[in-house]
């Protein structure tokens, strides 16, 4: 169980608090001297994730320290629901036992129980001295009577803790076993009068980290409350929708017996919204008795619930229709948001998890530093109350969510939901695939570089036509298999990371491939592509088989590993890029998500290759004769081709902007849109420049000049300020943001901006009239084209990572098909609303009056059995 990255924020700051300790360690050991001011006192707070900044805080209130210390200034978030309830004082608490001994073996227990049920006591009073003669009296400082107070003086435990080390009582008398600490037994807000500055600073540390988390944790699952009943209608809509097919087509498939649960029948548990999710368990102790009056004077579940929907039922927005395909689409929608649904749920109850686990941690390592026994008091009168230490409504949620995926996705098969909906990824070695793709590569280079050398022996050249050509097409194919590999690097930092690309892609976390799965592919591929361009150029099978065929066994063989039916290559991984890349063709008809304009991205910076497929088919068509050059832009009729095929990657963005600005109605897409336009008309303009020779200076190159100057300055600047949010004037780092994840490699940042820059410029090594051919010119700048964009995700994913963070997403928002009117059933009911909630508040106020009488009388019964057993 690991943190969720999207909510790092939200966690317990267990490092910080770990500094505090350490904080406490030194001043006891004397390595840290603390002075009069505020600052000094609390150290530890400063610079570190506890210390709070007030103009990020909406609320600011001043709370009484527990301990009834003065008055501190503490800073606590405003929050949904109400703040924790503060405990009123609570009286000295007599010691029965101030030293005691007990045996080495003897742990408190988180139960709480005390020692005297565990272990024989026996007092020493060779410890106290004579003056100790009354048992339960400790001697205050200056007083040497026998007649001690009975109760606990915090000088005298001050002075019993002792400073530096920690060196038992016991222990300076000559007695070998340990005596049990006189505070553990002590209330919380008692104990922490006994505290020093420093040890108070811990638990003000603690108490915000508690808030923060309580308030976090309230509000997540208010909105899962709010989904569950959402996706209740929803589902309540599909059996409907599921049973107006069957009447209008009986036959059909979709709408065979898939379901033999009546879903109105079913047994969930009944979360009404009208209840106020502030007042919680956490928050009020009465509510284990306030639960079993509410149930033993409720009406039946079933009677609540029915006489609730019956209220408060929705209104259908749009008629219901009897296409069967419609009914699957809506189907396969609320599959899609139920299983979200579900895996926010366990987002969210892993998070409480590993805050109540990161609590107690805290608190044993302070115990561990300090001797001070705070754990029990801490959790039982603090964590256990808040909202989030109970998790029973989360838990309904979860079962409610599994009853309906079993109604209406596994026959009523609730093992079989439970097994759907809670398999995740699982984490496995993956040694092999590490091998298969170090072997590949192993015997790629050599293939490669005995291919490249065999190009430039002449006997080669003469003895292979259009070699150069060949040459080139090896070139075309090899800018997307580096990309490939180039991209598994990413994943491969993404990961280290902690960056949840799973998630901003949208990948299915079930059958998702890891990236070292993912490195198989593009090192197969290249590993093909390399004994392929060696079997040309080493004339393998000549004259039987023409040098040129190779190559188009490679694209075979690559057709092969992406399409292939069978699950030797992660078959699921590769639908997903195929349905993406589909998708890009089909542009501005359906919704844009990220991983659709990222692919997009891609395919813009492999203009190189998809322009020239026009190219390799021309060459293939003349069986590479002295005339191949017609086949390219300059002089060649069928410039157009070569341009729509480079423009199409362009207008796929372009569509694509306009369709997320038509939905959401910002002007930074049609921004957007405007760069990728003007990058269009770019490459129009180059290649009527280039149809007319490069040597050519007419208005065309002019023109060509100036827009190639605006799109290269435009795509930086939005490179820089809207995909990397960098360029920002105020931050730890000059021109960076304030928040990377990246932080260990600063001068990378630098050094990407510069490049990026540079690389966007690249297009000038084409004016010059002298110098390499243009082939190898349109190469050069595809392969630094290649490594921008690897460059460029890996600060892109950053950045859409920190949005996520920020807005703390953890599922996606899938679309729900069906659409209600809900004003209708509040606006039926509006005269009745007010009259039913004062009823409900006056049985609310006499509910809580009679349960506070029941325990003040049930503490009464209890203090009075407590000095019985005591006398």
């Amino acid at each position: 169980m690991t943190k969720t990255p999207e909510w790092k924020k939200a966690y317990i700051d267990y490092r910080g608090l770990k500094k505090c300790i350490t904080a406490i360690r030194k001043e006891h050991e004397g390595l840290a001297e603390s002075s009069g001011s505020e600052e000094e006192e609390y150290p530890v707070l400063q610079g570190t994730a506890l210390e709070v900044n007030p103009q990020s805080i909406k609320g600011l209130s001043q709370q009484a320290l527990p301990m009834g210390a003065p008055v501190e200034q503490t800073l606590i978030k405003s929050c949904a629901h109400e703040s924790l309830r503060k405990e009123p004082q609570s009286p000295p608490v007599p010691l029965e036992a101030p030293l005691v001994h007990r045996n080495h073996d003897t742990t408190p227990t988180d139960e709480g129980r005390t020692l005297e049920s565990q272990h024989a006591i026996s007092f020493d009073h060779r410890v106290l001295g004579s003056s100790s003669s009354i048992p339960g009296t400790i001697p205050t400082a200056g007083n040497n009577s026998t007649t001690g107070s009975r109760f606990l003086n915090p000088k005298s435990l001050t002075s019993l803790r002792g400073r530096g080390r920690r060196t038992s009582l016991y222990t300076r008398h000559g007695v070998d076993r340990p005596a049990t600490n006189p505070m553990e037994r002590l209330p919380l807000n008692e104990l922490l009068l006994q505290l020093e500055p420093i040890e108070k600073a811990f638990f003000i540390a603690l108490d915000k980290q508690l808030d923060k988390i309580d308030c976090f944790y309230s509000v997540r699952e208010a909105e899962f409350m709010a989904r569950t009943k959402v996706l209740h209608e929803q589902l309540d809509e599909l059996g409907d929708h599921k049973e107006l097919v069957k009447s209008v087509h009986p036959h059909h498939p979709s709408v065979r017996t898939t379901c033999l649960v009546n879903i109105s029948k079913l047994r969930i548990p009944f979360m009404s919204p009208a209840v106020d999710p502030n007042r919680t368990q956490g928050h009020d102790p009465d509510y284990l008795e306030k639960e079993k009056i509410q149930r033993e004077g409720s009406v039946d579940a079933d009677v609540e619930r029915t006489d609730w929907k019956k209220k408060h039922s929705p209104v259908r927005h749009t008629g219901l229709s009897a296409d069967p395909e419609d009914y699957l689409f809506a189907k396969k929608k609320l599959k899609k948001a139920v299983l979200e649904h579900y895996r926010g749920l366990e987002v969210l109850q892993n998070y409480r998890i590993l805050n109540l686990t990161g609590f107690r941690k805290a608190l044993k390592k302070f115990e561990k530093s300090t001797k001070i026994q705070a754990q029990r008091q801490y959790m039982s009168e603090k964590v256990e109350r808040a909202f989030f230490a109970s998790g029973k409504n989360l838990q309904e949620m979860m079962v409610n969510t599994e009853t309906l995926y079993a109604a209406r996705f596994a026959r009523g098969d609730r093992k079989r939901a439970r097994t759907f909906l809670r398999t995740g990824f699982r984490y496995t070695s993956h040694h092999f695939s590490v091998f298969r793709s170090g072997i590949l590569l192993g015997v790629a280079i050599p293939a490669f570089v005995s291919g490249l050398c065999a190009s430039f022996q002449q006997s080669t050249r003469d003895d292979i036509p259009a070699w150069d050509a060949l040459l080139f097409l090896y070139g075309v194919f090899l800018i997307p298999i580096l990309l490939l590999f180039l991209v598994g690097i990413n994943l491969l930092v993404w990961a280290r990371a902690r960056i949840n690309y799973v998630f901003i892609f949208e990948l299915d976390t079930r059958t998702r491939m890891d990236y070292r799965e993912y490195f198989e592919i593009p090192t197969i591929l290249l590993a093909a592509l390399c004994w392929a361009f060696w079997l040309s150029f080493r004339r393998v099978g000549s004259p039987h088989i023409l040098p040129q065929y190779w190559l188009l066994v490679w694209l075979g063989f690559c057709a092969f590993v992406v399409l292939e039916p069978l699950t030797l290559f992660c078959k699921s991984s590769r639908y997903w890029f195929i349905r993406k890349t589909a998708k890009l063709l089909i542009s501005g008809t359906r919704r844009v998500e990220f991983a659709d304009f990222w692919m997009g991205d891609q395919y813009c910076s492999l203009v190189f290759t998809i322009s020239n497929l026009y190219f390799f088919v021309c060459l293939y068509t003349r069986k590479f004769d002295e005339g191949w050059s017609k086949c390219g832009v300059s002089g060649s009729p069928q410039w157009p081709a070569m341009y729509v095929l480079a423009s199409l990657p362009f207008y796929c963005r372009f569509a694509q902007s306009a369709k997320r600005y038509y939905d959401s109605g910002l002007i930074t897409h049609l921004i957007n849109g405007g760069k990728y336009f003007v990058g269009i008309i770019s490459y129009l303009l180059f290649y009527l420049w280039r149809q007319k020779g490069s040597h050519s200076h007419g208005s065309i190159f002019v023109l060509w000049i100036f827009f190639n100057t605006i799109y290269s300055i435009y795509a930086s600047t939005w490179d820089l300020l809207m995909d990397w949010s960098v360029l920002r004037p105020r931050g730890q780092y000059p021109l960076l943001r304030e928040e990377l994840i990246y932080s260990d490699s600063i001068p990378l940042y630098y050094f990407a901006m510069i490049t990026n820059v540079l690389i966007r410029f690249i297009w000038v090594i084409y004016i010059p009239h002298n110098g390499p051919s243009m082939y190898l010119r349109t190469f050069i700048c595809a392969l630094l084209e290649v490594l921008r964009r690897w460059q460029w995700n890996f600060y892109r994913l950053e950045n859409e990572h920190l949005g996520n963070m920020d807005q703390y997403r953890v599922t996606r928002e899938v679309p729900l098909p069906y659409s209600f009117d809900h004003t209708h059933a509040e606006d039926a009911d509006n005269g009745d609303d007010g009259d039913d909630q004062a009823l409900q508040l006056v049985a609310v106020r006499e509910r809580d009056e009679r349960i506070s009488r029941a325990r003040k009388a049930s503490s009464g019964r209890r203090a009075k059995k407590g000095e019985i057993r005591r006398t």
